[in-house]
């Protein structure tokens, strides 16, 4: 990512939080799917931020997205759903997550024990990104991210602290 896109892409994070005030909401429906067999639940997450980038950067599914933090989690050219644990858990501080999609339909983005749910609508012959952060207040040495997507798409992912 140049510094321009930088700069570009932190100043439409600062006006999405200003324009939507929240971009992650809990879903605290009590299903549980993912590999966790432990019943204790986390403090929820606190939203930061979302922002949908243009693609004029070269983004691709083939790769898992680029952030400016420490990758913790990554994966690409995913289909359907997985489970994808966070390497070391989770700290306390700002978790971000990068997602970009290809295919027409939709890809769920979900850290269950945070009660941080987002999801995207994806394009056929298109790259759409999304990014979002939540504060974390309480540490979770097991968190996962669970990604499911729609038949047809595919996508990738990274997660960062």
């Amino acid at each position: 990512m140049t510094t321009i896109t930088r700069a570009a892409t932190a100043a439409a994070i600062c006006a999405a939080v200003l324009l939507t005030g929240t971009a992650c909401t809990g879903d605290n429906d009590g299903d549980s799917d993912g590999p966790k067999a432990s019943a204790k639940k986390s403090a929820p997450a606190t939203p930061a931020a979302a922002v949908e980038v243009d693609q004029t950067n070269g983004e691709s599914v083939t790769e898992a997205p680029k952030i400016e933090r420490k990758i913790i989690a990554s994966f690409a050219n995913g289909q359907l759903g997985r489970a994808i644990p966070l390497k070391g858990g989770l700290r306390k501080g700002t978790l971000g997550i990068a997602l970009n999609c290809e295919g027409k339909g939709k890809v769920k983005v979900e850290v269950q024990d945070l009660g941080m749910t987002f999801a995207e609508n994806c394009e056929a012959g298109k790259v759409v990104s999304i990014y979002n952060e939540a504060e974390i207040s309480t540490p979770d040495p097991d968190a996962y991210i669970h990604v499911t997507g729609t038949s047809g798409v595919r996508w990738s992912v990274s997660a960062g602290q």
